[in-house]
This record gives C-alpha cells, structure tokens and sequence, in this order.
C-alpha cells in the first residue's frame, strides 16, 4: 500500500511520522525518568537524609541547561554540526509558505473549537498524571502502609508502564493509519481507549483492598492516560501545519495549568475528603477527556490557509 498521505496534513508522511516518533520518545523518556527517582530518592534519603536529593536534582539540572545551550541551536543553519547538503535537504523538505502574523495565529486559535477541545482534554491528562507525580508515593505510604523501600519500588511502576504507553499509543495510531488511510478516527480511537482504560481503572485501584493489585490497576491507568500523549501531540501537527508550534504552546499551556492545579488541589481533597475523592477526580476528568475526543477530527486543519489571504 503507497504511503498515506492526509489531505489534512501539509507536509510529507515520512516527516510526520519521525516527528510524532520523536515525541513519544521524548515523553517515554520523561516518564523513564519519573521511574527512576522514587527508587533513587528512597536510597538518597535513607542513605544521607532528605535534603541530599534536592542538591542532587539541583546540580543535575544546572548540568543539562549548560549542555543544552552549548548543543542547541534554533535553526539547523546555525548548528556546527550540520554541513551544506544537510541544511538544503532541511529546508526543501519542510518548505516554504507565507507567513503569518501573530495576530492572526492567535485570532484563529481563539475561534477555533477544535482547538478548545483539545486543550481541555489534555488538561483533563495532565491533571491526572499530576497525581502520579506529585502525590502517589505519598499515598503509597499513608493509605497503603508501604514503608520507605517498599514506596519507591512501587511507585515506579505506574510511571514505567506509562513508558510502554507513551511509545504505543504513537505506534498503534501510526499503524491504523497507514492501514486505513482514516486519519480522523486513528486519532480518536487510540486517545478515547486510553482515556477510557484511565477513568475505569483509577477507581477499581482506589476502591481495592488489595494493595498489590491496586498497585497494578494504576499502573493500567497510567498507561492509558499515556496512550493518549503521542496522539494529542500528533494532533498538533495534523491540524496545524506550519503552526503547530502555536497549537502547541496552547494546548500545553492547558495541561500546564492542570497539572499546577491537581498538585494543589489534591492536598484540600485529601485533608477534608481523604485518598478515594482525590482520585476520583482524574477518574472522571479522564472519561471527560475521552467525550471530547469523540468531537476532535484531526483531518481538518485550523483554518490558516484562509488566513493567509485575509
């Protein structure tokens, strides 16, 4: 079967695939991470005290912003590492089209309800895997009884399922649609399952007795919510085109804000409702977010084009 190409997207198939790969890798590699520090945070703190961890993550972090800059570049044009040919091929397979102001960018964005649509759905994600970043090793000990060691081990596993997740959910989409050619519903289905298996799993987990299986039941949870990431990045490109880095920035600006809410809000509900209200919440933002996939249609681009000639 020829490569499909959507009429929804202006760039080629290929590029758009190494793209959305890209950005699972980039998320599974977030959530790697998130894996990896409980368990290094429970020996660092076991070992040398609670506040070794912080210098740690500190000097780290202070590490990679130096190494960023000295690697990065905006533009492949200006990156050292880049020769001649390499910088043509860039520029012939990414294009050329009028650009826009950013009056007009945002105008569109504004009135745009798929836009809207989106960005409540990926505040409804972030919002619940906030949960798992912030507050599940805590709840982990005081509603579980895990100790210190017992705390970091299974608090990584919600978050290494999430790995398998963020590299499936662009892969199966992919997959469907250069089998179907149906870009609108390779979408949708793939971010609807897992936002479905979110909302249905976080209560069972919550409601159980049995601490190693709920344990399992977040871990299904948080590998739905992660199916969903590489298909709502995805959506980015498939409806913005040349302005997927404004789509972006504003859907990203909604899960910014979810997440910035549940690390706070989480503390009341737990204080004055305590662990099951807490996780009801991302429960039923989850399946909210999964009503407003059924309205997204990744085959129609923001109307840009029309823009343009505005």
């Amino acid at each position: 079967m020829p490569p499909v190409r959507s009429r929804a997207v202006g760039w080629g198939t290929g590029s758009a695939h190494a793209a959305r790969w890209a950005l699972g890798v980039t998320h599974a590699g977030a959530r790697l991470g998130g894996a990896f520090t409980p368990v290094l945070v429970a020996f660092l703190i076991a070992a040398l005290g609670w506040r070794t961890p912080f210098f740690i993550f500190a000097i780290i972090g202070l590490a990679w912003a130096l190494l960023w800059y000295c690697y990065y570049r905006d533009s492949p044009a200006y990156h050292g590492g880049v020769n001649a040919a390499e910088r043509s091929m860039i520029g012939a397979s990414l294009g050329k089209s009028p650009a826009l102001r950013g009056a007009v960018i945002w105008r569109c964005l504004i009135q745009s309800p798929q836009l809207w649509l989106l960005s409540v759905a990926y505040f409804c994600y972030a919002y619940s895997l906030a949960i798992f970043l912030t507050w599940f090793p805590k709840y982990l000990m005081d509603a579980r009884g895990f100790n210190l060691a017992q705390m970091g081990l299974f608090a990584s596993l919600p978050l290494m399922a999430g790995v398998v997740g963020d590299l499936a959910g662009g892969w199966i989409s992919d997959r469907w649609l250069r089998h179907s050619g149906n870009l609108k519903l390779a979408r949708r289905i793939v971010a609807c399952v897992g936002f479905v298996l979110a909302g249905v799993m976080i209560p069972i987990a919550t409601l159980s007795h049995d601490s190693m299986f709920s344990v399992a039941c977040f871990s299904a949870a948080v590998f739905g919510l992660e199916l969903t990431v590489g298909v709502s990045w995805a959506i980015t490109l498939d409806v913005g085109g040349d302005c997927a880095g404004s789509v972006s920035a504003a859907m990203n600006t909604f899960g910014n804000t979810g997440g910035a809410i549940a690390a706070a809000l989480t503390a009341y509900l737990v204080a004055h409702s305590g662990w099951p209200l807490a996780f009801f919440v991302p429960s039923g933002l989850s399946l909210l977010a999964a009503v407003l996939f059924l309205r997204i249609d990744a085959s129609r681009r923001l109307l840009f084009e029309r823009a343009r000639t505005a």
